[in-house]
């Protein structure tokens, strides 16, 4: 038997070596850039190869083949060379053909796309890395910035200027332009490199981990790119989201109600079939569609090949994405992923800007053995590699080594930023919220704030820096407010004893002031909608308060965080208000508390950078529930009550376009407490002509208190209709809030400055509204959208006059 092994390894080197091996490259022959996907088949119409998304291919042939290979591309001409051409030409350069799509009609068979189609439809969770156990990868990547190829018009304009007789009497301009043409020939605008190491574990924990980087100009990482910055890991998903817009994937359910499927070629390789399908949206069809190829491999239905760009043919800004598939170790995973973007608007010298991102995977394990205990919230670590790797990893990661115009970018751009070191300093100050100054550190978040009662609010806080510990975090502020004229100070001592777990032990002490209703709230900013932030700005009435906290928290499952805390607060007014408490009444309070929080989210998602972390946004589901309840602790009064609140965020998008938000939020205090330990009614009425997400447009901000209440905030967009035009792209919203809140012991508050009133009776408010009605251009790369919502207040609170009831809110959106 071992023998037989020995035969058929050495008539497998006989095989090899009776092969020869071509090596090239295909090229657009009017742009000189790459094609991607291009099939060079032989004779047998069976063998062959395709090119990767740089348009390099690897040919094997045997040594006696004497026949012609046919390179065919969807959207060039074809072309029949010999295997002396290959040989003679490294570089064979294709014809882009006139690519018509045409509505084709199938009398008694089924347009055959749509089949093979829905067996990719089919297949696409096993084919889906998002469905693997595991999975690990090192990733090289390249970023450049550049200037359009140049179309006929300009050639022409710069060899006239080139050969004109006279070059003295160029003007100031078209020296300028010369000039510009001369320094692009030879460098890019920007670039940067990067190399990355991500590891898996589906569902929930993945950490992409920086290795090394380069940047011309620059030294923060915040340049570092990564795979997914600009298009998604994979094409398997309903929705494929692009600078920021999803697009309704081709590959999805019933896609063929919504796009036209054209089998334009068949390849066959090895034992399988290769169909080379292309799409684009139907006609009248107002969504956010793609269009372009996408090769399905008879070998599992699985995307081999995939061309997508946006078929919005009014877009300020351009993008097209190119992935290919290999298979490794039984599994489809992406090996090369492309991405260009054209800002057709913003143009130097008469061509556009353009950006360019390629990425390159290697070292690919599928269903690795990864711990668990290696993952935390933390997605992407930009911690500075050291420098004496740095360079051995581009290295080794480059597919080709630097050219002479990528080593020019780095040395002119380096040169021109060498007395501009601050500004790496000042972008990592602008992530971070803090100004590093040694072993201590600046937190911006402390300089300047805005309210109503404070107006001006400035300060300065000094906390020590990861330079001084990883663990351990001491610090303090200051701040003083001109419209109060009053001084407000604090303290920290935080303790972090496993940042992947978020185990940490932390001590406050704070003389400051908190906005009625919101004082047992999560001070963490991170967890703040846009609207909290909106309505913070108009907020008025306050307690000051002097608190000491100790507060300990975990990760107690991977998607839940759970804390436990005391507290302390000595609280007073800054309004007119007493408290019946005991048969005695009392405007100051001395209030002990114990309790604890859970959190929920689908998904928070931080960097790291310089040792800090920094938020990049949440997944939803997001529930969030606190108890709390007072004791006799500390010298306290002697309240007894119980807080239980709720917070909860739900979105949903809908196929093939829509998206439906809703807020429900819940409080109930079980006793009797202090009129700023209570809740408000949500209201966000003075916050004259902007929507607030998450509040009642008609309703007064301290109009409603209450003890307990639920409130629901329901919405729904379904979607742009009507018109899709350079100046109006509407997409119509409807909008349905709910409250009720009651406030027991009522008689117990007293106040010369208001009344507490609940809504025990219910308040409703309705809602519609059109974004995008209408949409101008902005920095020449995407538009301002400009709409309007209109609410009316009914029910048991509604006002007398109609127009009292009626509040109109200015929407504003930039989309690319």
């Amino acid at each position: 038997m071992r023998c037989i092994w020995i035969v058929l390894l050495g008539l497998m080197s006989l095989s090899a070596l009776a092969q020869q091996v071509i090596r090239g490259r295909v090229i657009d022959s009017l742009k000189l850039e790459p094609v991607a996907f291009v099939n060079l088949i032989l004779d047998d119409g069976v063998n062959g190869t395709t090119t990767g998304i740089d348009g390099y291919y690897e040919l094997r042939l045997p040594t006696s083949y004497s026949g012609n290979i046919l390179l065919s591309h969807v959207s060039y001409k074809r072309k029949n060379v010999t295997v002396a051409f290959l040989q003679e030409n490294t570089a064979v350069k294709l014809v882009p053909g006139i690519t018509v799509l045409q509505e084709l009609v199938f009398v008694a068979d089924e347009n055959p796309a749509l089949r093979i189609i829905r067996e990719a439809v089919r297949n696409r969770k096993s084919h889906d890395p998002d469905y693997l156990n595991s999975y690990a990868y090192h990733s090289y990547n390249k970023f450049v910035i550049k200037p359009s190829e140049a179309d006929s018009a300009y050639v022409a304009q710069l060899n006239g200027l080139r050969f004109k007789a006279d070059t003295t009497s160029l003007s100031k301009s078209e020296k300028e332009f010369l000039k510009f043409d001369s320094l692009t020939e030879k460098m890019y605008l920007f670039m940067t490199e990067s190399v990355t190491e991500k590891k898996v574990i589906n569902p929930n924990r993945d950490k992409e981990t920086l290795l090394a980087f380069r940047a011309s100009g620059f030294k923060s990482p915040l340049f570092a790119n990564v795979a997914t910055d600009y298009q998604p890991f994979s094409f398997y998903k309903d929705n494929i989201s692009l600078l920021g817009k999803d697009f309704l994937n081709p590959i999805s359910k019933n896609s063929e109600s919504r796009y036209n499927f054209y089998l334009t070629d068949t390849t066959f390789f090895n034992a399988d079939t290769v169909y080379i399908i292309q799409y684009e949206p139907k006609k009248g069809k107002l969504i956010n569609g793609l269009k372009g190829m996408i090769s399905i491999s008879t070998d599992g239905y699985a995307i081999k090949n995939v061309i997508a760009a946006s078929a919005d043919t009014l877009a300020l800004t351009g993008i097209l994405i190119q992935q290919h598939y290999e298979k490794i170790d039984g599994k489809w995973f992406p090996d090369q992923l492309n991405t260009d973007i054209y800002f057709y608007d913003l143009k130097l010298s008469g061509r556009f800007v353009m950006a360019q991102h390629r990425s390159f995977f290697r070292d690919v394990k599928i269903n690795p053995d990864l711990k668990r205990s290696a993952f935390g919230d933390i997605k992407v670590d930009l911690t500075i590699p050291q420098p004496e790797l740095n360079d051995v990893l581009l290295n080794r990661f480059r597919n080709s080594p630097v050219d002479s115009k990528e080593a020019r970018t780095y040395s002119t751009l380096d040169s021109a930023t060498a007395k501009l070191k601050w500004m790496d300093k000042l972008l990592n100050a602008a992530a971070t919220q803090a100004w590093p100054l040694g072993f201590v550190e600046a937190d911006l978040t402390k300089v300047l704030r805005f309210n109503a009662y404070e107006g001006i609010r400035l300060g300065a806080g000094i906390y020590t820096s990861p330079s001084f510990s990883k663990w351990l975090r001491l610090g303090g502020y200051a701040a003083y407010g001109f419209r109060d004229d009053a001084w407000k100070y604090g303290g920290e001592v935080r303790f972090t004893a496993n940042t992947n777990q978020e185990l940490y032990f932390q001590l406050t002490y704070k003389s400051d002031i908190y906005e009625i209703g919101y004082s047992h709230e999560n001070e963490n900013r991170n967890l703040w909608e846009a609207g909290d932030r909106l309505r913070k700005l108009l907020s008025s009435r306050y307690d000051q308060v002097e608190s000491y906290r100790a507060e300990v928290g975990t990760k107690v499952l991977p998607r839940i965080h759970g804390s436990v805390f005391t507290l302390r607060s000595e609280i007073n007014p800054a309004y007119n208000y007493s408290l019946v408490v005991e048969g005695e009444s009392t405007s100051a309070f001395l209030i002990s508390e114990a309790g604890v929080t859970l959190r929920y989210s689908g998904k928070e998602n931080y960097a790291q950078l310089a040792g800090k972390k920094i938020f990049l946004g949440r997944q939803w589901p997001y529930i969030s529930i606190t108890y709390a309840s007072t004791n006799n602790f500390f010298g306290a009064q002697n309240f007894d009550y119980q807080r239980y609140e709720l917070t909860s965020r739900f979105q949903v998008k809908h196929r093939p376009k829509g998206v439906t938000r809703l807020a429900v939020y819940a409080g109930l205090v079980d006793g009797i407490a202090p009129y700023g330990q209570l809740f408000t009614g949500r209201g966000s009425k003075e916050v004259q002509g902007i929507l607030v997400d998450g509040f009642f447009q008609t309703m007064d901000l301290y109009e409603f208190s209450s003890s307990q209440y639920a409130s629901i905030f329901f919405q729904h967009n379904f979607g742009n209709f009507l018109l899709d035009t350079r100046y109006s792209k509407p997409e119509l919203i409807i909008y349905q809030n709910a409250g009720v809140g009651v406030l027991k012991n009522k008689g117990v508050h007293n106040s010369t400055e208001f009344e507490l009133q609940d809504f025990s009776k219910g308040y409703y408010e309705s809602g519609i509204g059109l974004n995008n009605l209408l949409r101008w251009k902005y920095s020449n790369v995407a538009y301002y959208g400009l709409g309007g919502s209109l609410f009316y207040r009914y029910g048991p609170y509604q006002f007398d006059k109609t127009g009292n009831n009626l509040v109109f809110r200015l929407t504003l959106n930039i989309v690319f």
